[in-house]
């Protein structure tokens, strides 16, 4: 994708989504920011402007599937990225956000980002990217047998709640 409106369509699934709000003004309501996840594994941050929120507020649900379009595609702004990369969803009037149960590809229900300690250490204080859940691995159960060449393969599992934020009651 590049900047400015776009064509496409998009299925994705609808991993979380908060409130951006303005302390500087008693907590007005800004935006909404949502992270989504498509077909390729591709996290990709989203917003909605708050004039723009009566339309799509009902439809929210963190774990559901949605089919986009109509959107625009803009940079995100650099003291608060929530992903690797630059450019976000921005819902605009045109936008489309239909919830689908047969997207064409299955969509996976997480995804991650791993980072080292020092990477780790070395974005701290930096607003440079905003970590959703930070934890460690503490043990390795397998491996894979035969990695490609200058690649380490690690089989974890990790434990997480399902939908712990982001979750909202359908009304």
């Amino acid at each position: 994708m590049k900047a400015g409106k776009c064509s496409a369509v998009v299925e994705a699934r609808l991993l979380r989504f908060w409130e951006a709000r303005n302390v500087k003004r008693g907590g007005e309501l800004m935006w909404v920011e949502l992270l989504l996840i498509d077909v390729n594994s591709t996290i990709m941050q989203a917003t909605i402007n708050a004039h723009r929120l009566q339309k799509f507020w009902p439809k929210l649900a963190a774990g559901t599937t949605y089919s986009i379009s109509g959107f625009d595609v803009a940079r995100c702004a650099q003291n608060f990225r929530l992903t690797d990369s630059s450019l976000l969803i921005r819902f605009s009037e045109t936008t489309e956000f239909d919830e689908i149960s047969d997207p064409v590809s299955p969509l996976p229900l997480e995804g991650f980002r791993f980072r080292n300690q020092s990477e780790l250490v070395g974005l701290a204080n930096t607003s440079a990217h905003l970590p959703d859940i930070i934890g460690e691995l503490t043990a390795v159960k397998s491996t894979v047998s035969e990695p490609p060449a200058d690649k380490n393969r690690v089989m974890a599992t990790i434990k997480m709640e399902r939908y712990p934020f982001g979750k909202r009651k359908r009304e």
